[in-house]
């Protein structure tokens, strides 16, 4: 209830979500439930903050499914007034990003635009001056900046080849390393009889880790991958990058890479598909700048835009990185680990996600990079990258433990695991109606990543009425009623029309886009993009700058040697 001043006003005046009475008019759905049309939420507030005639169990007008936002025109005008009712006003500078948002979301469902208002180009306003592109500045606006790139590349005649990936009837066992088994009880008892295991000897029974996926990510698009620990997610994205390690690839399984066989794409275009652990692992002496500086320099391209220095570049895109990231102000930082005094923990991480980024690839797996990042961080490390699926075309697959609701909105696809099985794959729109039609309740409030999790955890799903008897429980009823359902029929249209349309003219772009990469005396068909006499030297200095941080420990060793000697020549004396 408001609290309300002597002559009647009232003091909070924060905008009120009234709950809609269950006969208000609005869209009719295929069940049932009605859902209220926009405008439910409200700014005005009565006498108690409560209407009467909404009494009962209210019923919430979820996002995606408000009539303006797919078949009706979506009025720039209504964006705003909804965004600054929820979230209490935006700035003036997002404006303009958000009618770019509402006009790209147009040209893809379809709709139409307003004729009250005007198309305006990005970078009509842009030069080299602008405070926007300028890393250091407090103006400086990562959207206007790739734009600004990618114009800038493309009048130079530089070409970056885009790629996504299809998976056919993947199926992936794991041997020794790759191979985690959960400890219980019996683990101590069983050490005698399993000497080979630990020994890392004797002959080791592969174990199935993945069976029977299918799935397709274009050019651009970004999938989530959700799933408990342990369900396969991570040998699903090493798998997809190339990281096999321990892992064997069914000799019925199909992977490409638009067309790009996985055996030729890991060969030849290895920094093209990069893989980002969960665990971040660094050389704790070197500094931020210095981590990145490295990561940048090793895939420095050897064409630049308008005819910059390497070290130019290094420089720069450095600097943008570590702005879009906020570790601008850890520079000269160590990177440090748990024993050496560094950056913390979530900025450590986003090390990791910088050095991903500056990789520059076509494809990139992220397992649970999220973790250690406050929600705000998560939330705008996945608005990079879709900024970056977006502009260049990148494809992305982000495995996500615990994603917000704005996370998950902004993914296109979703694949769901349950024990290694595939239970779903798809676009996000229908992921939550799949398994509510399936018989799974959503409870109020909960997230649509949380609830396609849960339904893979026996002691937290719930079935509807009516479908106690009838829903699947088994990791191997789940994966059989996707097997038969609709949306597994699409899946595998949506593969064979794409495979339709594929040629061998994928393969003659990614090569030419790489030998334009490359630096002088590389062979065509190697991975790198720097010459060997390059990595040599990049690799020195790496190590001078670690010595060098570690000036204590260094010197100790070297005066531990001398006097070591000296008294050693003495005594032999």
């Amino acid at each position: 209830m408001a609290a309300s001043s002597p002559d009647g006003a009232a003091l909070d005046s924060r905008p009120r979500l009234e709950p809609v009475p269950s006969t208000s008019k609005g869209i009719q759905d295929d069940g049932n439930a009605t859902v209220p049309p926009p405008g439910s939420i409200s700014t005005e507030s009565s006498g108690d903050g409560y209407d009467e005639s909404a009494r009962g169990r209210p019923q919430y007008a979820p996002i995606q499914q408000h009539s303006t936002y797919r078949s009706e025109k979506y009025r720039d005008d209504e964006l705003e007034k909804t965004v600054s009712q929820v979230l209490g006003g935006i700035k003036d500078e997002d404006r303009e990003r958000l009618r770019q948002i509402a006009s790209l979301h147009r040209s893809k469902t379809g709709t139409t635009e307003p004729a009250d208002l005007e198309r305006k180009d990005t970078l009509a306003s842009v030069t080299d001056e602008d405070p926007r592109l300028d890393p250091e500045s407090p103006e400086f606006d990562i959207y206007i900046w790739a734009r600004a790139f990618t114009r800038a590349a493309d009048e130079v005649g530089l070409k970056y080849a885009k790629s996504g990936f299809v998976f056919k009837n993947l199926k992936v066992s794991g041997t020794g390393s790759a191979l985690s088994v959960q400890q219980d009880f019996s683990t101590p008892f069983m050490v005698p009889f399993r000497l080979g295991e630990y020994l890392n000897t004797g002959a080791r029974t592969p174990k199935t880790i993945l069976r029977n996926f299918n799935g397709i990510v274009k050019s651009g698009e970004m999938l989530i991958v959700l799933g408990r620990p342990g369900s396969g997610c991570s040998t699903f994205l090493k798998t997809i990058c190339g990281e096999l390690s321990g892992l064997e690839i069914d000799k019925v399984s199909e992977i490409h890479y638009d067309g790009i066989p996985h055996s030729k794409m890991v060969k030849q275009f290895k920094g093209e598909v990069v893989y980002n652990q969960e665990v971040d692992k660094h050389f704790p002496h070197l500094t931020v700048g210095e981590t990145l500086e490295f990561a940048t320099a090793a895939r420095t391209p050897h064409s630049r835009v308008r005819g910059i220095s390497r070290e130019e570049y290094v420089k720069h895109l450095t600097q943008v990185m570590m702005t879009v990231l906020g570790l601008a102000h850890t520079r000269n930082t160590k990177v440090g680990n748990d024993f050496i005094r560094g950056v913390s923990g979530g900025e450590r991480k986003r090390v990791s996600i910088a050095e991903m980024a500056l990789a520059s690839s076509r494809i990139a797996c992220w397992d649970n990079s999220t973790r250690g990042l406050d929600s705000a961080t998560a939330l705008e490390f996945v608005r990079g990258i879709r900024i970056a699926s977006d502009v260049s075309g990148v494809s992305n697959a982000v495995a996500i433990y615990q994603a917000s609701q704005a996370i998950f909105d902004i993914f296109d696809k979703a694949l769901v695991l349950y024990e290694g099985r595939q239970i779903f794959f798809g676009p996000i729109e229908t992921a939550k109606r799949y398994f509510e039609d399936m018989g799974w309740l959503c409870p109020p409030r909960q997230t649509t990543g949380d609830f396609l999790t849960s339904v893979t955890n026996p002691q937290e799903r719930k079935a509807r009425a009516g479908f106690e008897s009838k829903v699947p429980r088994t990791p191997d009823e789940f994966e059989a009623y996707w097997q038969r359902s609709e949306a597994y029929a699409n899946t595998l249209t949506e593969i064979e029309e794409h495979e339709a349309g594929l040629g061998d003219e994928n393969l003659g772009a990614m090569r030419e886009a790489h030998h334009q990469m490359q630096s002088e005396h590389l062979r065509p068909n190697s991975p790198f993009l720097i010459s060997p006499y390059m990595q040599v030297r990049l690799c020195m200095k790496r190590a001078y700058q670690r010595l060098w941080n570690d000036k204590v420990s260094t010197i100790t060793t070297v005066v531990s040697l001398w006097t070591r000697a000296i008294l050693g020549f003495d005594v032999q004396g």
